[in-house]
């Protein structure tokens, strides 16, 4: 399955990769990550750190995986997000700098799976349903 996420500015990018790096590494709420969805974020959160080099360019960042992997990885985003969420009191903990990045993530990831068709995009809709936050997700 092939995911695209942008054009963003690379700005926002950035953004998100260093709040999402804060947020894998500390303690509190979403440290219970499971390892191997920890290791895959951590090494897409060094690719856009790295396509965000360029401050006020588009970027656009593209990945491909297998579509059940994907799926755990959606999960474990959206199950992350909750419970940082929650714990903050507030719908939304993600920085305005990173925001444009985050909701396109996470609707090119939905997207996705959509286009998986079957379990797999009624599983998208019922999270793009649930999906936390303060922004309807396109």
């Amino acid at each position: 399955m092939d995911i695209e996420v942008g054009p963003v500015k690379a700005r926002s990018m950035g953004a998100f990769a260093r709040f999402a790096h804060e947020k894998l590494h500390a303690e509190g709420p979403g440290a219970d990550v499971p390892s191997d969805a920890a290791a895959a974020f951590e090494g897409y959160i060094d690719e856009w750190a790295t396509l965000a080099e360029g401050d006020d360019e588009d970027v656009i960042w593209t990945a491909s995986a297998e579509p059940e992997v994907v799926e755990y990885l959606v999960y474990s985003f959206f199950r992350l997000t909750k419970e940082i969420n929650d714990a903050a009191g507030k719908a939304q903990v993600v920085p305005d700098a990173a925001a444009p990045f985050y909701w396109m993530l996470v609707s090119g990831l939905l997207g996705a799976l959509e286009g998986e068709a079957g379990s797999r995009a009624e599983f998208a809709a019922h999270l793009r349903e649930f999906w936390p936050g303060e922004h309807e997700i396109p």
